[in-house]
C-alpha cells in the first residue's frame, strides 16, 4: 500500500485557504476526462433517482431525503498514484486514471456527500457505485485548481490535487500529515512492498472479525453434529458378542 512516510513542511507564502480560493466552475475543467454517457447519467436525473433508491429515505424513515433541492457539483475524474512514483522511480506520469468519477451532492444548496460513479464494463453504461456522507470532501471539490488531477490515496484516507507545475494540495488530508500546498517532489511514498499495514486499519478488523466468525462456525458446528452422532450411537443396537467356535476334536 502506498503510504507518506516523509514530508518536508517548507514555509509557504499562501496558507491553504487562500491558495485555494477557485471559482467554482473551474473545477469542471480538472484534469481527466469525463465521457459523454457520465455527464448525461448527472445531468439526467439518473444519478438523483438511483441515489434515492439505495440511499434515500425507507418505510422507517431513515435515510437521506433526495428531494427536488438536491444538486450535483462538478464532476471530477479520480487518479492513483503511479506504479513508477510509488516504487520511487523518475517519472513524468505519477499519476494514473481509474474508472471512476465523484461528484458532490448538495441538497437545498448544502453539500450533504460525495457520489462515486463508475462504467459498468459488463453494460458499458455508468452506475453508482458509493455514496458517502462526507462534507468536508463534498465541499472540497469545489476547491480543486483548474487542471490539477484529483487524486485518491486510499491508505492515508487522503483525497489530493496535484496542479499542473507539481504542487499537490490536501483537500482531505487524511494521515498524510500535510496542512498546506506542497512541491510533490517533497513528499516520498512508501513502494507497495515496503508499507505496513497502519494502526487501526479496516484490513485488521476484517481479518479479525472473520477469525472470530470462523472459530463461532466450528462451535456451533460441534454443538450440532455431537449431540446427534450421540444419539446415534445410544439407539443402535448392541452388537451380537463373537461367538467363538470350539475347537474340533478328533
Amino acid at each position: 500500500m502506498t503510504r507518506f512516510r516523509r514530508v518536508l513542511a517548507l514555509p509557504l507564502a499562501l496558507p491553504l485557504a487562500v491558495a485555494l480560493v477557485v471559482a467554482p466552475a473551474a473545477a469542471a475543467h480538472a484534469k481527466g476526462s469525463v465521457p459523454a454517457e457520465v455527464a448525461a447519467y448527472v445531468a439526467d436525473g439518473s444519478l438523483r433517482a438511483e441515489l434515492d433508491d439505495v440511499y434515500g429515505l425507507n418505510a422507517a424513515g431513515d435515510g437521506i431525503d433526495f428531494d427536488d433541492t438536491t444538486t450535483m457539483g462538478a464532476i471530477q475524474r479520480v487518479h492513483v498514484w503511479s506504479d513508477d512514483l510509488r516504487a520511487g522511480r523518475e517519472t513524468e506520469h505519477p499519476v494514473e486514471l481509474v474508472n471512476e468519477w465523484v461528484v458532490a451532492v448538495s441538497i437545498a444548496e448544502e453539500p450533504v456527500g460525495v457520489a462515486t460513479i463508475w462504467i459498468n464494463p459488463a453494460t458499458v453504461r455508468p452506475e453508482l457505485g458509493s455514496f458517502e456522507t462526507d462534507v468536508q470532501f463534498a465541499t472540497a471539490l469545489a476547491e480543486v485548481p483548474e487542471g490539477a488531477a484529483l487524486v485518491r490515496d486510499a491508505p492515508s484516507a487522503a483525497w489530493l490535487a496535484l496542479d499542473p507545475e507539481g504542487t499537490l494540495f490536501p483537500l482531505v488530508p487524511g494521515r498524510t500529515g500535510l496542512s498546506t500546498p506542497v512541491p510533490l517532489e517533497d513528499v516520498a511514498l512508501l513502494p507497495l512492498e515496503e508499507s505496513t499495514v497502519p494502526p487501526g486499519d479496516p484490513g485488521t478488523g476484517l481479518a479479525l472479525a472473520a477469525g472470530v466468525l470462523l472459530v463461532l462456525f466450528a462451535i456451533i458446528v460441534v454443538a450440532l453434529v455431537l449431540p446427534v452422532a450421540r444419539g446415534r450411537k445410544k439407539d443402535s443396537p448392541a452388537e451380537e458378542p463373537l461367538a467363538l467356535e470350539a475347537p474340533a476334536t478328533d
